[in-house]
């Protein structure tokens, strides 16, 4: 299978955020409470070893989805673009903005939420679900670290598929026609250098100056 230049960034932006989301995956802590209730304990690294700490699968699930939907997009995008022209075809940092402002959408319209009486008890966030935000439910506020977190994710992600994306402003020149264009200007050095060996020299006449 051969692979498109723009379907290799893809993969390589995928790979590198589910590492990323795979190494540092979100946790819940056991210990904190009293009820054997999970609090939200943060992003930590995988192998940390403690027994009141749990990943937070269902998050850790939800984060590998939203990269993989948005892998889906583009690469559906790639597949479209070799059936097109070439004037038809679509401009990959267009689509890049599209989705960065659809993934902030999303991230503030449904932001993570938890209850009051834990954000006033707890040092840490207590991250309870995402929500609607006009639709929540009663006595929750936004936990904003991790509102804020969400938006660094996606504003990093949209920057390095702009810079990926960068279109060349003008052809390269292949090595071929820098070798003959190298040519054509020894050649035309050449060419001026014998023409001035050719001309005639002439020689001025002494000017004799009158009595």
């Amino acid at each position: 299978m051969n692979l498109t230049r723009t379907q290799k960034i893809l993969l390589a932006l995928t790979a590198f955020n589910l590492a990323i989301v795979f190494l540092f995956p979100p946790f819940d802590d056991y210990s904190v409470t009293n009820n054997g209730a999970a609090i939200f304990a943060g992003f930590m690294f995988a192998f940390t070893n403690s027994p009141n700490l749990i990943i937070n699968s269902g998050l850790l699930y939800l984060e590998a989805t939203v990269v993989l939907i948005n892998l889906c997009i583009l690469w559906l995008l790639t597949t479209e673009n070799a059936r097109r022209a070439g004037k038809e075809k679509f401009n990959f940092r267009k689509a890049a903005m599209i989705l960065i402002a659809a993934n902030l959408i999303g991230v503030l319209m449904f932001p993570p939420f938890e209850y009051i009486s834990n954000m006033t008890r707890a040092v840490i966030p207590t991250f309870e679900g995402f929500y609607f935000i006009f639709s929540h439910p009663p006595y929750r506020v936004i936990v904003t670290p991790i509102l804020y977190l969400e938006v660094f994710f996606v504003l990093i992600n949209g920057g390095l598929m702009l810079l990926a994306f960068k279109e060349n402003t003008g052809e390269a020149a292949s090595a071929e026609q820098a070798m003959a264009y190298m040519a054509k200007l020894q050649a035309a050095k050449q060419t001026k250098t014998a023409k001035t060996a050719k001309k005639p020299v002439v020689k001025k006449k002494p000017v004799t100056k009158k009595a």
